[in-house]
């Protein structure tokens, strides 16, 4: 899948596994010299490479070695883009750069309070994800140029995210009636830059034509099951499968008629 300009070809992780593991975090400041890095692209920019890269994979409740490997596998299976929660990237501070550093773009998710918007993006997240509606998040990612993507659920959640200034609003619909739940809520609300969460391995373009523009996959991908059993393989298959899917639904898009 070409992810456009903001990204490079995935580099197999596995020469960084076994040197990460067991190895002293470096300093905050040697991470990143300063908040404006000449090395970050604009927030304009990442936001952008978010909706280029359309697939998002929600990685959680891993060890650090399950993590790297997981992703890697991910990575395999042609995903670029995942979202790391905030505990495994502050137990781990290289853990950003690592993956960034293979032509991922890498976001911190369940951020709840400013403070940690801002120690995540001093740690290099291309994106923050909160679960809620809240401003002082907003400010932050907003401070660094960092995208900010808040979570909603109602009308109300959703129209409230949009007026503090999201980059994106998260909508986990699946549960709320799938596609349907997002062309009620289009037709309710002004809605721009939604992401549809919890979505099934199979059966999700029909979100796409409703109007999403990014897809984020987590339970459906059983990654802790997978990881505990070394299941790597199986990691790749489920998102070479989505990967295929979107693409084959994209070419088909673009096809002269």
């Amino acid at each position: 899948m070409d992810s456009g300009s903001a990204l490079t070809c995935h580099r197999s992780l596995q020469p960084t596994l076994d040197a990460l593991i067991g190895e002293p975090a470096p300093s905050v400041q040697r991470l990143c010299p300063t908040r404006r890095d000449a090395n970050r692209l604009r927030k304009e920019e990442l936001a952008e490479g978010i909706r280029e890269v359309r697939l998002v994979a929600a990685v959680q409740g891993l060890s650090e070695q399950q993590l790297l490997r997981a992703v890697e596998a991910l990575a395999e299976g042609g995903m670029r883009a995942v979202e790391l929660s905030f505990t495994s990237v502050r137990n781990a501070r290289p853990l950003v750069h690592t993956l960034k550093g293979e032509g991922l773009l890498v976001g911190v998710g369940a951020i709840t309070r400013s403070p940690q918007a801002r120690e995540s993006g001093i740690l290099g997240a291309d994106f923050i994800a909160a679960p809620v509606t809240t401003p002082d998040v907003v400010s932050a990612c907003k401070e660094m140029e960092v995208p900010c993507i808040l979570g909603g659920l109602t009308p109300t959640e959703i129209w409230r995210a949009q007026e503090m200034g999201a980059d994106f609003v998260k909508v986990p619909a699946e549960g709320l009636g799938g596609p349907h739940y997002i062309r009620s809520l289009r037709e309710t609300v002004p809605t721009r830059h939604l992401i549809g969460a919890e979505l099934p391995v199979d059966g999700y373009l029909s979100y796409l034509e409703e109007g999403v523009e990014v897809l984020e996959f987590k339970s459906s991908l059983d990654l802790p099951d997978l990881a505990e059993r070394e299941d790597w393989a199986e990691i790749s298959r489920r998102a070479s499968n989505i990967v295929d899917a979107y693409d084959n639904w994209s070419a088909g898009r673009n096809r002269p008629t």
